[in-house]
């Protein structure tokens, strides 16, 4: 017996990256969709969020939070590579191929799939 769920079709933005990785699950036949990862990636999301709460666990940071302590994190990086002069290279060739590619949008939208 196949048991229908009703989906609902949502937009959303999400960085290339994230979605080139869901993409690459899906050609290697890890799932059947880019739906199927993002709906079992919010799955497990919620279930552990659920799981820290009902334990009293903090530890779940705001969207501002984590990118906050992304950011410092990402600056004590850069600090230690620029310390030497490979790691000054390396900064040098990630800021310009950046700046050489800034007019690509780094947003893709992605369409959930319905009623499947």
């Amino acid at each position: 017996m196949v048991v229908k769920r009703n989906k609902e079709k949502v937009s959303i933005a999400m960085s290339s990256y994230l979605v080139n990785r869901a993409k690459a699950m899906v050609d290697a036949e890890e799932f059947g969709s880019v739906s199927d990862v993002i709906s079992t990636a919010m799955s497990q999301f919620i279930l552990m969020y659920d799981q820290a709460k009902r334990d009293g666990d903090t530890q779940f940071l705001s969207t501002r939070e984590y990118a906050e302590d992304t950011g410092d994190m990402v600056e004590g990086v850069i600090k230690e590579y620029l310390k030497s002069p490979e790691g000054k290279a390396l900064i040098k060739s990630i800021i310009g191929e950046s700046l050489s590619s800034s007019t690509k949008n780094n947003k893709t939208v992605i369409f959930t799939e319905s009623g499947r």
